[in-house]
C-alpha cells in the first residue's frame, strides 16, 4: 500500500474509533500522525509537531476561557433570564426568544456547544412550565446555537475560517456567517410552525410562574464582564485584533479585578474539544504532507 493510502487509512481509523469508542479522537490522531509521519513517511519528528495549530489553540483557549469566566460569575445566566422575562410568559414567544438569545450568545464567542449547554436547562424548564412541547424548545434553542456557530469569534467559526484561508478563500468570514444564519433561521422557523408552534400563539398560554418578574440584578462583576466582552468584540471587529489574544487579555483583566474565578473557569473549559480539534489538525497536516489529502480530494 502506498504512503498516501496509508495516511488516508489512518484518518479513517481515527474517525471510526471516535464513533465506535469513547476515546478522544484527538489523542488517536496525534498517535497516528506520529506513526504515519515518522515511521512510515520518513518525516522528521519536528516536521510532524510543526503541524500543530498553535494559533488555533490560542484562539480556542482564549475564547473558551473568557466565556467560561462569564459563565462562572453568572453574567450569561442573568442576561438569559432578562431575555426570557421580556416574553412576559407568552408561550409562543418563549421558544422564539431562546432562538434569538442562542444566536446572540453563540455569535459573540461561546460557540454552539457551550451555548446549548448553557441555555438548555433553563430553556427546557421554562418551556415545560409554559406548556411548550420539549421538541419545539430543543428545535429553537439548538438551531439558534447552530445559526451563530460560524461567527469569526466562535470556536467553530475560527476553525472554518482557518481552513478557508488555507485553501485560498480568506475574507469571507461574515458572508459565511450570515449565510449560515439565514439558512438556519428559515429552516428553523418553518419547522417551528410546521410542528405546531402556531398553536402556542393561538392558545396564548401564560407561563408567569416560569419567568421571574424581577430577575437578579447585575452586580459589579457582571458589569465588568459585559464591558470586557464588548471591548473584545469591538477590538476584533474594529481594530482586527487576534481574537484569541484579545479574549485572553479580557480574561486576565477579569481575573485581576476579581470579577470571576479563573481557576474554576479553567476547570470548566472544554479541554476535550480543544484536544480533539488540535489532534485531528495535526493528522490532517501529515495527510497533506504525504499526499493523502490530495488522494482523498481526487
Amino acid at each position: 500500500m502506498s504512503l498516501p493510502w496509508i495516511s488516508l487509512a489512518a484518518l479513517v481509523v481515527a474517525v471510526a474509533l471516535s464513533i465506535l469508542t469513547k476515546v478522544n479522537v484527538g489523542v488517536v490522531s496525534l498517535v497516528l500522525a506520529w506513526i504515519v509521519g515518522v515511521y512510515v513517511g520518513g518525516m522528521n519528528y519536528n516536521a510532524v509537531i510543526a503541524t500543530f495549530p498553535v494559533a488555533l489553540f490560542i484562539t480556542l483557549t482564549g475564547v473558551t476561557l473568557l466565556f467560561g469566566m462569564a459563565n462562572v460569575n453568572g453574567t450569561l445566566q442573568r442576561l438569559a433570564a432578562r431575555a426570557v422575562a421580556i416574553c412576559r410568559g407568552n408561550a409562543g414567544v418563549i421558544p422564539v426568544m431562546f432562538f434569538v438569545v442562542a444566536v446572540i450568545l453563540s455569535t459573540i464567542g461561546p460557540g454552539n456547544i457551550a451555548t446549548t449547554a448553557l441555555l438548555a436547562p433553563m430553556g427546557m424548564a421554562v418551556g415545560a412550565q409554559a406548556g411548550v412541547p420539549p421538541f419545539l424548545t430543543a428545535l429553537m434553542l439548538g438551531n439558534g446555537a447552530q445559526a451563530g456557530a460560524l461567527s469569526p469569534f466562535a470556536p467553530t467559526g475560527v476553525i472554518v475560517n482557518g481552513v478557508m484561508e488555507r485553501i485560498g478563500l480568506a475574507g469571507h468570514q461574515w458572508g459565511t456567517y450570515f449565510n449560515n444564519l439565514l439558512a438556519h433561521a428559515v429552516v428553523t422557523f418553518a419547522a417551528y410552525f410546521l410542528f405546531g408552534g402556531w398553536k402556542l400563539f393561538v392558545n396564548h398560554r401564560s407561563a408567569d410562574g416560569a419567568v421571574a418578574a424581577h430577575p437578579e440584578p447585575l452586580e459589579r462583576a457582571h458589569w465588568l464582564t459585559l464591558g470586557v466582552l464588548a471591548a473584545v468584540v469591538v477590538g476584533v471587529v474594529g481594530w482586527n485584533l487576534q481574537v484569541g489574544m484579545a479574549a485572553a487579555a479580557g480574561a486576565t483583566l477579569l481575573a485581576l479585578l476579581k470579577a470571576a474565578d479563573e481557576k474554576e473557569a479553567i476547570k470548566r473549559m472544554p479541554w476535550g474539544v480543544v484536544l480533539m480539534v488540535c489532534g485531528v489538525t495535526v493528522l490532517i497536516g501529515v495527510l497533506e504532507k504525504t499526499q493523502g489529502m490530495s488522494l482523498f480530494t481526487d
